[in-house]
């Protein structure tokens, strides 16, 4: 079998976010460099080790490089698309150990359809477009090439670049026909955005499957490569392309027993927004066929779909739904579950650990038990139940796609069973204290068993156990991966197990002692012993994961104290045992905790008080509770926001060195403290909050350069009224001052501090030298009452706002650069910067035409010609009738115009046009109406 158990233990998808399963539980990471809105593939070696992930358009290394020849943006890309469902697949080439397919799936966008066979985006004349219709400034080729490319696949060649990979230079981006060829239609869309892959008829060929319209298309890839002629499957539904953009999204999905397939038909665009649906069909890996179509879902919006490892379930994800079916059911529609979980537009995806991960947001939303049904399935959204915290990344709406049936070849060598029931496997082991352990796994009947470590093949290990150690020239800690390939001597497929060994030693703890001042019992923080406890490991406490048990019953029947931060001891001197844990090693040992009551008077009140500048300019601020210690002659062990609480020691402050005040600018906490074993003392601590100068924005001054070498004098945004109540400091000359001359474009920085509290703050000055605007004129004009002009600065002389006049330097100036119902004329156009300096001019020419004439000789309009002409302006104009027939030919400048006649003949009433010829290279055009 092509398959091993650690391909897929790492993932990389969303906007960088990343999850390996080589720990238990499956840990972040965040050294991924992916960031796609849906599609996306991972590969990993036989024993887990990242090998090279993509989002269809680009490829990137287990190192977290681009390689060379699969990089998007450098002009090498793949033909994926990041907003397709499933923009890429990974697939091992079989008895090739060091080549890997790439299936990549583009985003069937309408406006390339528009362009077909040229590059878009178009409109749906076919007219081209600047950007995209689906969000500002989506171009080419930042969201998309242009073109509508379909389903095409890539070889990576694992040798090259020193073992780090490559795409194939001659074997890159091969296309696959997906569609019809004798429909123009098809042609331009070429596929939709589903992709999927399972075993094959042997255990060593792949199908690889798409859909469009109304067919499937089923590659088979083996030994000698892909055939590129795929089995067609044509059933229902069919999927128009009328808005196909939308229709063409959501999952296709492959059983891991390669029996059955399950479609997502998501069509989201208008008018077809609620009309998608989910389908179910049976699957022939021997021929490819597919068959028997069932409407599971109907008028629906599914998304995300997936099998349980089992093949016995299907679930969906519609809207913020997820819906389960039980495909061993009678009427397998009507077996519908559904479960609000809070997240829309969600992916679902099994990992190596049996579970379902569901995209949602920061976190990795999971299905604890997919092969039970209804509720006993155990979703979560919950860190502590199971979900997985990306640490800060997102996981948009896709996860990476795998061949299916990575997941349905598996054995657990560290409990030794077979997946069965809940197909929860371990791949995780500890083994600590030079302890030995033994893996394995037997096959119930005859078989042949090899050993690999980290994917090397151990010599001699052909049994089905395999005892391990801590190597002898090894330290602990130390880490490795174990893996297991068993043959079967009957017909079936390879088997694989893999465990990732941690060899460790349990921590060296130390006993810790809580105090606390109260009469017979108080409420003790467990958490706050945590230091004490590691102190003797030389690592910090968050190294460790911590439980804290009653007694020894409790911590055999894993029933941990639960409020850890609030536990009301029983008796004094109570003892408390604790379990601490590795995260790195998950060795363990346990420790006790004895919670102490000192029950004494108080004997004496202190008041101290902090203060802090405010930084918000709202009253609140962060205090470091502990800081008190330093205005006392004892320490504060603990502090509360009412007095009530101090007397009673209840609901403490937690967060000591990060306390936000909940009362603006002022609010007192209490505190208690031990003196000698005495609970002797009650302090008061006053917290304060001072109002900063000012929270400034950074500032703008502009410099008229040809004031130089004239100074201006530049300030801080201080009240004047207030000026005096302030200390300066300016950090680049060390001035002390209010104010200072400057005649050179810089950012000053002047330091603001008030004398009364000694609250600081600092703003930024930034001097920008301002010069003559360079500036163009857009004239529209022809017209004898309504021509306009545009005044367009250029970019780079744009550093501050402009105001524009027409004829007269002193204005009055205008906002708008854009002047209305101008006569024909000569104008002088003038633009300068808000500053009042930088005087820029442009003279230009308005030039209109008579709209009509009536030559009857009365003296009025009895000629028809161009009007504003400047005297020094010329212009050559001719006249056509309706049909295009030149009449008459003239310079406009010097000659009284057309008077209305053909070699001699009165012209009747109608409309006649004209085309002027400017000196100054511009073409005008129009029409104008005889009247007799």
């Amino acid at each position: 079998m092509l398959f091993s158990q650690g391909e897929a233990n790492n993932w990389y998808f969303g906007q960088f976010a990343g999850v390996n399963f080589d720990t238990n539980p499956p840990t972040a990471l965040t050294d991924g460099q992916l960031s796609t809105i849906e599609g996306c593939s991972t590969i990993s070696d036989s024993s887990g080790k990242l090998l090279f992930y993509t989002d269809g358009r680009t490829v990137w290394d287990r190192e977290h490089n681009i390689m060379p020849n699969a990089d998007y943006f450098g002009g090498t890309g793949l033909l994926g698309d990041p907003s397709s469902t499933t923009s890429a697949l990974i697939v091992p080439f079989p008895n090739q150990p060091d080549l890997y397919f790439i299936f990549t799936v583009d985003e069937p966008h309408h406006q390339n359809a528009n362009a077909q066979p040229n590059q878009g985006p178009a409109d749906e004349n076919g007219f081209p477009l600047q950007v995209y219709d689906q969000r500002p400034g989506a171009t080419v080729p930042e969201v998309d090439d242009g073109y509508n490319n379909g389903v095409n696949y890539s070889i990576v060649d694992m040798t090259l670049r020193n073992g780090l990979g490559d795409v194939v230079e001659n074997n890159k981006n091969n296309h696959l026909i997906t569609y019809d060829e004798s429909k123009p239609e098809q042609i331009k869309y070429k596929s939709s955005e589903k992709l999927t892959a399972v075993a094959g008829p042997d255990c060593n060929s792949i199908w690889v499957i798409s859909h469009f319209v109304d067919s499937y298309y089923a590659f088979l890839i083996d030994e000698d490569g892909i055939n590129e002629e795929p089995i067609i499957s044509k059933v229902p539904p069919q999927i128009g392309l009328d808005f196909y953009g939308g229709n063409a999204s959501g999952y296709l999905k492959a059983s891991p027993d390669a029996e059955k397939l399950l479609i997502a038909n998501t069509q989201t665009v208008p008018p077809l927004a609620i009309s998608g649906n989910v389908y179910l069909y049976d699957f022939d890996k021997l021929t490819g066929q597919v068959s028997n179509p069932l409407v599971l879902a109907d008028a629906v919006r599914p998304y995300g779909i997936e099998f349980s490892p089992d093949s016995k379930k299907a679930f969906a994800t519609m809207s913020n739904n997820l819906y389960q079916w039980d495909l061993e059911a009678d009427n397998i529609s009507e077996s519908e579950f559904i479960l609000n979980m809070g997240t829309f537009q969600a992916a679902l995806q099994f990992g190596p650990d049996g579970k379902i991960y569901i995209s949602g947001g920061s976190d990795l939303n999971v299905i604890n038990n997919p092969t039970e049904y209804g509720e006993n399935i155990d979703f979560t959204n919950s860190i502590l139940s199971g979900a997985i915290d990306l640490e800060g990344n997102g996981t948009a709406q896709g996860l990476p796609a795998f061949v299916q049936s990575i997941f349905n070849s598996r054995v657990d060598i560290i409990n030794g069973e077979e997946q069965s029931g809940d197909f929860k496997i371990e791949t995780v082991i500890s083994v600590c204290d030079g302890v030995s352990y033994t893996l394995g796994f037997e096959y119930e009947s005859g078989a042949t068993y090899q050993w690999y470590e980290n994917g090397e093949i151990l010599p001699g290990e052909t049994n089905p156990f395999l005892e391990i150690s801590l190597p002898p020239d090894e330290e602990a800690p130390f880490s490795t991966a174990y893996t297991l390939d068993i043959f079967p001597d009957s017909d079936e497929c390879k088997l694989s197990g893999l465990a990732n060994a941690i060899f460790g030693e349990k921590p060296t703890l130390n006993d810790a002692t809580l105090s606390q001042c109260s009469s017979g019992f108080a409420f003790f923080n467990l958490e706050r012993a945590r230091e004490d406890l590691v102190m003797s490991t030389g690592l910090e406490a968050e190294d460790f994961e911590f439980e804290f048990y009653e007694n020894t019953e409790e911590l055999i029947n894993n029933n941990p104290i639960q409020n850890r931060t609030s536990f009301q001891n029983n008796s004094n001197h109570q003892n408390i045992l604790v379990e601490v844990t590795s995260k790195e090693t998950r060795c363990k040992n346990t420790a006790n905790v004895q919670l102490e009551v000192i029950d004494d008077e108080i004997e004496e009140t202190i008041e101290v008080e902090l203060t802090e500048c405010d930084t918000n300019l709202d009253g609140f601020q962060e205090f470091n509770l502990e800081l008190a210690a330093e205005l006392t002659s004892f320490t504060p062990t603990n502090f509360y926001t009412k007095i009530k609480d101090a007397l009673e020691d209840r609901d403490r402050i937690t967060n000591t060195t990060e306390f936000s005040n909940t009362e603006a600018y002022s609010q007192t906490i209490y505190f208690r403290t031990l003196i000698n074993g005495s609970c002797s003392v009650l302090g008061v601590l006053n917290l304060r909050v001072n109002d900063l100068p000012f929270l400034f924005e950074d500032k703008e001054v502009f410099y008229c350069v040809e004031d130089s070498p004239e100074p201006i004098t530049i300030a801080p945004s201080v009240p004047e009224n207030a000026i005096d109540d302030y200390e300066y400091f300016w950090t680049a000359s060390n001035v002390e001052a209010y104010s200072i001359e400057v005649n050179q474009p810089a950012i000053y920085q002047v330091l603001v501090a008030e004398k009364a509290t000694g609250c600081e703050a600092i703003q930024n000055i930034a001097v920008k030298n301002t010069s003559t605007a360079s500036f163009q004129v857009n004239i529209n004009d022809g017209s004898e009452t309504s021509n306009s002009i545009e005044i367009i600065v250029d970019q780079i002389d744009n550093l501050a706002n402009y105001e524009y006049a027409l004829n007269n330097p002193s204005g009055p100036y205008q906002d708008s650069p854009n002047f209305y119902n101008l006569s024909p004329d000569v104008y002088e156009v003038f633009v300068r910067n808000k500053y009042r300096c930088g005087i820029a001019k442009r003279t230009i020419k308005i030039v209109g035409a008579m709209q009509f004439f009536t030559p009857n000789n009365d003296g009025i309009n009895d000629v028809w010609n161009l009007v504003g002409l400047a005297n020094n302006q010329n212009a050559n104009v001719q006249v056509f009738d309706r049909f295009g027939k030149l009449l008459v030919e003239f310079k406009a400048r010097g000659n009284p115009g057309w008077d209305g006649t053909y070699n001699g003949k009165l012209m009747p009433n109608n409309d006649y046009w004209y085309q002027a010829k400017l000196d100054d290279g511009r073409i005008l055009t129009g029409n104008f109406t005889l009247k007799r």
